[in-house]
């Protein structure tokens, strides 16, 4: 992840050409990789020491809300410099998980392996594979899983209304500051007051709303970098256009429970139990830099090019597995092969003692998760266990 880090780094700052002062960036010398400080002086257009949304191109905003650890909408030289250091900031390939995390497993801990009578058996490419694979310097036996990452047990959508009129079963969902609204044709027609922004407009003077109908329009749209065109656009996306991706999930079958925790980035953190992907954050801050709102659908899901349909929220739409005792049910595994469960019991309680991951231990599952609420926008928070990864053929 390092490497990559500062390649996206480096392509960033190639495209950010021009300082306030029309001042071309300095070449860097002798294949010198710049520092988290050169970062900052370099895009620091208000000399505030920190990077907005604003201020950062290319794929650095892509991966934004990933190197923004405590949400705050700024990059700061702490945070740059830790995403430098975290070879975790995407889940790790088999060819770039170069660092040994052996010495950081915990034997000590209470896991429970992967249960893979819990899969929707007919969403499932060919099966579930098992082969030893090297993660991070350790040979684990793991579960091999394809799918088209396409929901069978709720429909998918709807996503963007179609007129400033239409009620809120006529779309999705959105989120900000923690809560979750329906984005219906009057959350539309007044997304100014919401943001308390002005330009924002995504409507016709006919009531009509703006959004993308073609996939070349969300090709266009879906992407940090918007085409200038589909500015104040609401994004959609259909499935139909990516069926015939195929994910790839490799999850250990057993766990490893590790004494440091390892963020993720744009890939996939896990799988539900239909065959769905758990996707990190929505890189909320790129969407609304350029007026544009892609909601979820009410299950949690929306569709993008490069991971076709995937969960950002856990709503309940989703096959459970539920307990013997009065803890909350399954709804899937992240990528290092520990449970995800639902955030509330039978009796209505969410845990107090989660981690900083969304995780904690009882007697009869071991380390676990429990899913974030919806409009938290993330699933879970990082992974405490030695990382799988995913794959995805487009």
């Amino acid at each position: 992840m390092k490497n990559a880090l500062f390649t996206i780094i480096i392509v960033a700052l190639l495209f950010s050409c021009k300082t306030k002062q029309e001042k071309k960036e300095a070449p860097l010398r002798n294949g010198e990789r710049p520092t988290s400080s050169q970062i900052i002086s370099e895009m620091d257009e208000d000399n505030d020491e920190r990077l907005s949304m604003d201020e950062v191109k290319g794929r650095i905003a892509n991966d934004f809300d990933a190197i923004d650890s405590n949400n705050d909408g700024f990059l700061t030289l702490e945070e740059l410099d830790k995403a430098g250091k975290n070879q975790q900031g995407r889940p790790p390939r088999e060819s770039d998980a170069n660092k040994d995390l052996s010495n950081e497993i915990d034997t000590s801990v209470k896991v429970v392996p992967v249960n893979t009578d819990y899969f929707i058996k007919e969403n499932i490419i060919d099966g579930i594979q098992e082969q030893m694979i090297v993660l991070n310097g350790v040979e684990t036996l793991c579960y091999v899983i394809k799918t088209h990452s396409q929901a069978t047990e709720h429909q998918m959508g709807p996503w963007c209304p179609r007129h400033i009129d239409d009620g809120m079963e006529k779309a999705g969902i959105w989120f900000k500051d923690d809560k979750v609204y329906d984005v219906s044709g009057h959350f539309i027609a007044n997304l100014d007051e919401f943001y308390s922004d002005d330009q924002w407009k995504l409507y016709r003077e006919d009531g009509t709303v703006k959004y993308t109908d073609t996939e070349e329009a969300c090709l266009a749209a879906a992407k940090p970098d918007v085409d200038e065109e589909y500015h104040n656009y609401c994004v959609e996306c259909l499935p139909e256009y990516f069926k015939e991706q195929v994910t790839t999930f490799v999850i250990p079958a057993t766990p490893k429970y590790l004494k440091t925790v390892q963020n993720f980035g744009n890939g996939g953190i896990g799988m539900a139990f239909n065959g769905v992907n758990y996707d990190p954050p929505a890189p909320t801050h790129a969407i609304l830099a350029a007026h544009t709102i892609a909601p979820l659908d009410d299950h949690g899901g929306h569709v993008n090019p490069h991971g076709g349909y995937h969960y950002h929220a856990v709503t309940g739409s989703t096959k459970e597995v539920a307990q013997k005792d009065s803890h909350s049910a399954i709804l899937g595994y992240a990528i290092d092969g520990f449970g995800i469960y639902a955030l509330k019991d039978d009796n209505g309680n969410t845990p107090a003692d989660l981690d900083e991951c969304g995780g904690h231990f009882d007697d009869i599952r071991g380390y676990h998760y429990h899913a974030g609420e919806p409009g938290g926008n993330q699933i879970i928070k990082c992974l405490h266990g030695l990382p799988g990864y995913t794959e995805v053929k487009e």
